[in-house]
């Protein structure tokens, strides 16, 4: 059984002569195989666009749209909006953007694809409403804590309610999309947050700070959850705590509201919040180990966080509609490869 998929992606590389904004298409093969088969490429992939920026300012973030209909990047001066064609693959710029929008620290689009949100490095976001022929300039949303620091993650709710910002200060806002206005500020936490993201089902922040800490914070009762609480009152697994790695990327199944998904560089995380949380006597086996197991055993073993340390340089892990979950891993070994001669040095040992 085999069903084509095209996946558009968009990327942004650059070095001391370029930068440049790749659109590229590929087609994966969906097969049947038992977990943890690689997903093959049917045909190679096929670079549809290259925008050159003009200038020597370096791209500093870059957006597709969710509908693949729209791409904007900034650079350390100036931001960009360009309207995608997807029928003749050709890319128009959009020239009328707010006057005051020199530049974005971070780049988001709604669900939906009508707005964009840039944040600046003084920790406000703009809101411009996307529409043809031309967009316009809704709304610019301010923290009320007066703090000027780069927004550094910036989030939107699938139902298009909420927007959440965290920035260098540790401090996470929650804008209310409806009012245009601050909903809540999360109770600031000493360790910054590395990601974040609002649960489709029940509105629900999660957000994962970079000394491995995990809080779920209700932006409904505007108060940390009944299961955060919990988590915090038991403490995290000790190996848990010990990682030396952020976790990088924050997702939910939209089947299962019970079911975070989380992954760093090494590996990714289901956390079953209708489990009991690990204690100190348990071991966070790698879910292949413990499929291997005794029955009787592996109840003994099984706890909320489901762990997976199979691949190596993730880049992505996504749950498609199928409940399959895809996960796309970079070896170091095939970027290293790429790198001029006076970058890669071999040295004695290493």
């Amino acid at each position: 059984m085999q069903e084509n998929n095209r996946i558009v992606t968009v990327d942004f590389k650059g070095d001391l002569m370029k930068t440049t904004v790749l659109i590229i298409d590929c087609v994966l093969c969906l097969i049947t195989g038992k977990p943890g088969d690689s997903l093959p490429v049917k045909r190679k992939p096929e670079k549809l666009i290259q925008l050159k920026r003009k200038g020597e300012d370096h791209i500093c973030c870059s957006a597709l749209s969710p509908c693949g209909g729209w791409l904007a990047y900034s650079t350390v001066t100036s931001l960009r909006l360009y309207r995608l064609q997807n029928n003749n693959i050709s890319i128009t710029k959009v020239s009328k953007l707010p006057k005051d929008r020199h530049s974005a620290h971070q780049l988001c689009f709604s669900t939906d694809s009508s707005k964009l949100f840039a944040s600046s490095s003084n920790g406000s976001v703009v809101v411009v409403a996307l529409s043809q022929p031309e967009c316009r300039y809704l709304h610019t949303l301010k923290p009320k804590s007066g703090s000027r620091q780069p927004v550094h993650l910036l989030v939107a709710s699938d139902d298009g309610k909420w927007l959440a910002t965290a920035n260098t200060d540790c401090e996470i806002h929650v804008y209310s999309l409806g009012k245009l206005a601050l909903h809540c500020t999360v109770p600031v936490y000493s360790s910054c947050p590395t990601a974040i993201a609002i649960n489709p089902i029940t509105s629900n922040l999660v957000v994962v700070h970079a000394d491995q800490q995990i809080f779920e914070y209700s932006l409904v009762q505007k108060e940390y959850t009944a299961w955060s609480r919990r988590l915090q009152k038991q403490g995290l697994h000790h190996l848990w705590l010990e990682r030396d790695t952020p976790i990088t990327h924050v997702a939910f199944n939209p089947q299962n509201p019970a079911h975070i998904i989380l992954h760093d560089m090494f590996m990714f995380c289901i956390i079953d919040q209708s489990l009991p949380l690990p204690e100190a006597k348990h071991v966070l086996y790698n879910q292949m180990t413990l499929r291997r197991l005794p029955e009787p055993e592996r109840i003994i073993h099984s706890h909320a966080f489901k762990i997976c340390k199979s691949f190596q340089h993730l880049m992505c892990v996504s749950l498609l509609e199928d409940r399959s979950l895809v996960v796309v891993e970079r070896p170091l070994l095939d970027i290293m490869s790429q790198l001029p001669a006076p970058v890669r040095q071999k040295k004695f040992a290493t």
